[in-house]
């Protein structure tokens, strides 16, 4: 495998900003419900512990579905429609 040594100058790079016509789901990766988990501490009392988020999505022939994620899983969720 051989090395390569590159010098990076600021010139390169040009700074990129978000324009406002960007839907929220771009601007942010926070979901649109938290997925969070009860846990009870030695008094008793329930915390929760946040354990992943499902998003709002829509394809490309506009059906509207969410991902689902946890941890690691990734899951599409559509609606019950016949």
């Amino acid at each position: 495998m051989k090395a390569y040594e590159e010098s990076v100058s600021e010139d390169k790079f040009e700074e990129v900003t978000m324009k406002e016509e960007s839907t929220p789901q771009q601007v942010s990766n926070k979901p649109d419900y938290r997925i969070v988990q009860v846990e009870t501490d030695k008094t008793g009392k329930a915390t929760y512990s946040n354990v992943g988020g499902m998003w709002k999505n829509i394809s490309k022939a506009g059906n509207e579905f969410y991902t689902l994620k946890i941890g690691n899983l990734k899951l599409l969720v559509f609606p019950n429609k016949k």
